[in-house]
């Protein structure tokens, strides 16, 4: 996808997913460290990689040969020449193996495939599913090892970075753990055609993190009174299709809204950044087909976040934009956090340039990307700094603007990972009430992200 924001995992990340949430989860881990040709324009997995992993999933839940069978038929590539007994033999190896292993499932893409990492929270198994790209089917699916765990210390943290600089990483990583900053630097170049290394100043592309701006202004017009987090959709929309009639703000918020997570059209130049209004977003996103009945199911929507949007818009009388930076940026200090298409008065030097695969403009930096469209509004195309995220953070959980009752989305412990197809990512965590990590990359390098993201995780968790 376009963009990616997985903050709603804090909540089912011990919990079993449904399939609809895992596709969800799938198309975000997919494109962690993917560099491949075949994704689309949205950066998520094509239709044909999301119906071979489902199909995938289903042929190692069932119990018969003719599962198998089915399997072999309608999803993996036609071989006259392959012994299709040996084939029903090694599936069914497979689905011994990885039986039960459903309380935890990703993937990733590497140079051989896709590796589907399965885990019972305890146990965890890896399979490599190599796709046909141009049969658009499965080729071949094999068990693999899991490669080497990466192990980040209080110790060896400056080390590993510089390592990672030298491997060709650039961005920026800050740690604090029990109050204290183990490490706050940037590495690698903001431009390496022009020499810029990145610093504490280097303003970085921020994927999907606007959808805690978002959060907080309807937080905050729930505080004021202006709205009822539980109130229905049909009080602030006109012609509310019958099927969404049941669907309530806190629906949106909650990723229970049963909406899809995007609605951009093939006629869009770009799933992010071609130009849609709000009225002609807010009517595509109230004709989609819902993928399940409001309130009955759980799977993530950016587009869930562009209605609030929307929303924020009818209820403030101000645009979205302004309504966040009067709220919360300007309150907080925050001074280098603005909108695709804008520089606020800073010069080109100060924007990390991102390292693709998508490259949009001379260099490929924010600015050059258009005013933000509605595409993405409320969940995306804006940029920040690490000073400027956290004064946001700290001004939301000090009960200042959004007092107790109302920001506890962001008082709680989270682990977030944002970004988008042209090179930025941002991973972030926080342990209440003194432990806080930031990865801002603009360049990911050889490196397998989710490893590293993995090892930092480890890191904040232990707090030693």
């Amino acid at each position: 996808m376009k963009t990616y924001h997985i903050k709603s995992l804090k909540t089912f990340s011990n919990t079993a997913l449904s399939n609809s949430l895992l596709m969800s989860v799938v198309s975000i881990l997919f494109i962690l460290t993917t560099n491949i040709a075949c994704l689309n324009a949205q950066n998520q997995p094509p239709q044909y990689i999301r119906n071979a992993v489902q199909s995938i999933e289903k042929m190692l839940d069932s119990n018969n040969d003719e599962a198998l069978a089915k399997f072999i038929e309608q999803s993996m590539v036609k071989d006259s020449n392959r012994d299709r007994n040996a084939l029903i033999d090694s599936l069914k190896n497979i689905r011994t193996e990885m039986k039960s292993l459903r309380d935890g499932i990703s993937i990733e893409a590497e140079s051989e495939g896709l590796r589907m990492i399965m885990s019972d929270g305890t146990v965890e198994k890896h399979l490599m599913i190599v796709m046909d790209d141009k049969a658009k089917a499965v080729s071949h699916l094999y068990l693999v090892s899991a490669p080497a765990s990466l192990s980040i210390t209080k110790d060896n943290i400056t080390e590993t970075f510089d390592q990672l600089e030298k491997d060709g990483m650039a961005g920026l990583i800050y740690v604090k753990i029990n109050g204290e900053i183990i490490i706050k630097r940037g590495f690698g170049y903001t431009n390496k055609e022009l020499e810029i290394r990145n610093d504490m100043n280097t303003i970085f592309g921020t994927g999907s993190r606007p959808i805690d701006y978002t959060v907080a202004a309807i937080y905050l017009l729930d505080q004021r009174d202006q709205i009822n987090i539980q109130d229905n959709i049909t009080q602030y929309f006109k012609n509310v299709p019958k099927d969404k009639s049941s669907m309530t703000i806190q629906h949106l918020l909650s990723g229970q809204s049963g909406l899809p997570d995007f609605f951009d059209t093939d006629a869009d130049w770009d799933p992010d950044l071609a130009w849609v209004d709000r009225e002609t977003a807010v009517k595509r996103m109230l004709s989609q087909e819902l993928l399940f009945e409001p309130g009955t199911d759980r799977r993530h929507s950016h587009g869930a976040f562009g209605l609030l949007a929307a929303l924020i818009e009818t209820v403030s009388g101000q645009t979205y934009y302004d309504f966040i930076s009067k709220n919360f940026f300007e309150p907080a200090g925050m001074q280098r956090t603005g909108e695709y298409g804008e520089t606020k008065g800073l010069s080109i030097q100060d924007f990390a340039v991102g390292g693709g695969p998508k490259f949009v403009g001379l260099p490929n930096i924010p600015p050059n990307w258009g005013p933000t469209s509605w595409l993405v509004k409320g969940s995306g195309g804006m940029y920040s700094t690490l000073d400027d995220l956290l004064k946001f953070y700290t001004l939301v959980r000090s009960n200042k603007v959004l007092d107790a009752e109302h920001n506890k989305w962001f008082t709680g412990a989270s682990f977030n990972l944002d970004g988008s197809d042209r090179g930025f990512e941002l991973f972030s965590a926080y342990l209440p009430p003194n432990n806080e990590i930031y990865l801002f990359l603009n360049n990911s390098g050889n490196a397998n992200i989710r490893q590293i993201i993995r090892a930092l995780e480890g890191l904040i968790k232990s707090k030693k």
